[in-house]
């Protein structure tokens, strides 16, 4: 499978910048509190996810594509209301963009990327809006030859939509493009049901949901990978 890879495009959050579900979660306090909210933020947080539905349709596999600005502010709204309270969506969805903008990359993400560099041309694919998706890479010194959002695809993960417009931007066919990433539903069901291998980035070695198919690779780290990638070869 590595022989055919000319390209590898990497999930941004949770693969190489670290900002997790927990991240989130602890964002939530940060906005409860500011809003005055007394509140359970992994409550808040599941309601908010619960939300997501509402707002982009039922069809997990092809959710209907909205900003996250937009689509953030709604959730918080709807969520807080579900819970009793009054809640600004649009300072919500603001925390939110803002700490997504200031996440640390991982520490080995820069020497990787160094390493492929050359060996395969590189890309980040993130359901992510362009505004801060952008300044997070940027303030972490991440560059890559193709950046592709959601915002500028105009399609979500797990939508093979998105996957085939990564494809064409970078000229190669979907099976020269291997895509790493750390949620099963989104990264590795999307990429298979797209025709990309994918390596699932899996650190904290969670068993993979029954409902998600089998990826091309598991490693633990980005160095286990850069390990498979470099002997495995390249352009």
């Amino acid at each position: 499978m590595l022989d055919s890879i000319r390209a590898v495009a990497f999930d941004c959050y949770g693969t190489i910048v670290r900002f997790t579900t927990a991240d989130f979660i602890r964002t939530m306090a940060e906005i409860a509190r500011a809003q005055g909210l007394e509140v359970d933020p992994q409550v808040l947080w599941d309601r908010f996810v619960k939300a997501a539905f509402v707002f982009r349709g039922e069809n997990v596999a092809r959710p209907a594509y909205r900003r996250y600005e937009e689509a953030w502010a709604f959730q918080f709204e709807r969520a807080a209301h579900d819970l009793g309270f009054e809640g600004d969506g649009g300072l919500a969805a603001a925390r939110l963009k803002e700490k997504l903008s200031q996440a640390e990359a991982y520490a080995e993400a820069a020497e990787v990327l160094e390493v492929l560099r050359g060996r395969y041309r590189l890309a980040v694919l993130s359901n992510a809006d362009d505004d801060f998706l952008h300044a997070c890479l940027a303030r972490n010194g991440l560059e890559f030859d193709i950046v592709v959002s959601s915002e500028v695809a105009q399609a979500l993960k797990p939508d093979p939509a998105i996957f085939a417009y990564l494809a064409g931007v970078l000229g190669l066919e979907c099976h020269q493009i291997l895509y790493v990433g750390d949620n099963p539903m989104p990264d590795i069901g999307g990429a298979r049901r797209a025709g990309v291998p994918v390596a699932w980035l899996n650190r904290s070695g969670h068993r993979l949901p029954g409902d998600v198919p089998a990826p091309d690779v598991e490693v633990a780290s980005l160095t286990e990978l850069l390990t498979i990638l470099v002997a495995g070869g390249g352009e």
